[in-house]
C-alpha cells in the first residue's frame, strides 16, 4: 500500500512539474523557491559574501562602484592598495597565484575563499549576496544598462590619464562623447511613478538593484570629471544640467544615508591623482 502511495505521489509531482514547465511559469516558480531558500530577492541570490579584501590602487577608478555597494550594505572590508612602483612585481605574483586572472585590478578575496576579478562581475556578486540582484524577467534590461555603462566608461581612461590632459581635452570629450551617451541613458532613466508603488528611482525591477550602483558610479564619475579645475583655464561644468531624469536619479541616490556619509568621508579616495 505504501509503495502504491509513493508511486502515486511521484506521478503527481512529475505531473505538477510538467504543468509548471509547459505553463511558461517555471522560471518564476524556481526563482521564488530560490528566494525562499536564501531569504533574498533577485534572480540568483547567494549566501552572504563575508569579509572582503579589495585589491586596487589608492584612487577611485573602477573600484569605486564596489566600495559604494560595500559601504551602503555595511559589508566589512579592507583594502590592499598598490602604487605605481610596487604594481609590476605585485602583478607578476598575482598572475602566478591566480589572484589577478587577467593581470588587472580590481580584485577581491573573501573570508569564504572567493577570488574574483572584473569590477562589474564583483558588483553583481555582491548584489546577489545582499539581495539586490535583478529579477529574472529583467536580466536583459540590466545587462543592456551595465554593458552600456561599461562602453562609456571605457572611453574615459585615455582622456583622463593622458599626459596631455587639459581643460580643452576635457571639454572636447564632454562635447563629442559624454553628452551623446548621457542622452542615451536619459531615455532609459527611471521616472518616479507612485501609481505603480515605486518608492524611489530605480533603473530596473522597480526596486533597488546592483545596476543602480553601476549607474550612480558612472554618473558620479562624470560629475567629478566636469568639476575638475585647470588654474582658471576653464570653469566647472555641471554635466547633468540637460538631463533631468538622470539628475533626479543622481540626487535621489546620493541621499541614501550610508552612501551620503561615505561620499563626504575624508577617508574616501580622490577622484584623480
Amino acid at each position: 500500500m505504501a509503495e502504491k502511495f509513493s508511486l502515486q505521489l511521484a506521478f503527481a509531482l512529475i505531473a505538477l512539474i510538467a504543468a509548471i514547465f509547459y505553463s511558461g511559469k517555471a522560471q518564476f516558480v524556481f526563482n521564488k523557491i530560490n528566494q525562499i531558500i536564501h531569504g533574498k530577492r533577485g534572480c540568483s541570490p547567494i549566501v552572504s559574501i563575508g569579509h572582503v579584501t579589495l585589491h586596487y590602487f589608492g584612487l577611485r577608478g573602477r573600484a569605486e562602484g564596489i566600495r559604494l555597494m560595500m559601504e551602503d550594505f555595511e559589508i566589512p572590508y579592507a583594502e590592499t592598495n598598490y602604487s605605481h612602483d610596487t604594481w609590476p612585481e605585485i602583478k607578476k605574483k598575482g598572475i602566478e597565484t591566480g589572484l589577478f586572472t587577467f593581470g588587472q585590478v580590481p580584485a577581491i578575496t573573501t573570508t569564504g575563499g572567493l577570488q574574483l576579478v572584473q569590477s562589474k562581475a564583483i558588483m553583481h556578486h555582491i548584489g546577489r549576496s545582499v539581495g539586490v540582484d535583478c529579477d529574472c524577467s529583467d536580466i536583459h534590461t540590466c545587462e543592456v544598462l551595465v554593458y552600456g555603462a561599461e562602453d562609456l566608461r571605457s572611453k574615459l581612461g585615455p582622456v583622463l590619464y593622458s599626459p596631455n590632459f587639459s581643460a580643452k581635452l576635457r571639454d572636447a570629450h564632454l562635447e563629442s562623447v559624454v553628452y551623446t551617451w548621457l542622452s542615451y541613458f536619459e531615455k532609459l532613466a527611471p521616472v518616479n511613478s507612485t501609481d505603480k508603488g515605486i518608492d524611489g528611482l530605480y533603473f530596473a525591477s522597480d526596486r533597488l538593484t546592483w545596476v543602480d550602483y553601476v549607474m550612480f558610479d558612472l554618473l558620479e564619475t562624470y560629475v567629478e570629471f566636469g568639476r575638475l579645475t585647470f588654474d582658471g583655464e576653464a570653469d566647472r561644468v555641471d554635466v547633468l544640467t540637460d538631463f533631468p531624469k538622470l539628475s533626479a536619479f543622481y540626487e535621489n541616490f546620493s541621499s541614501r544615508p550610508r552612501l551620503a556619509k561615505y561620499l563626504k568621508a575624508e577617508r574616501r579616495a580622490p577622484f584623480r591623482m
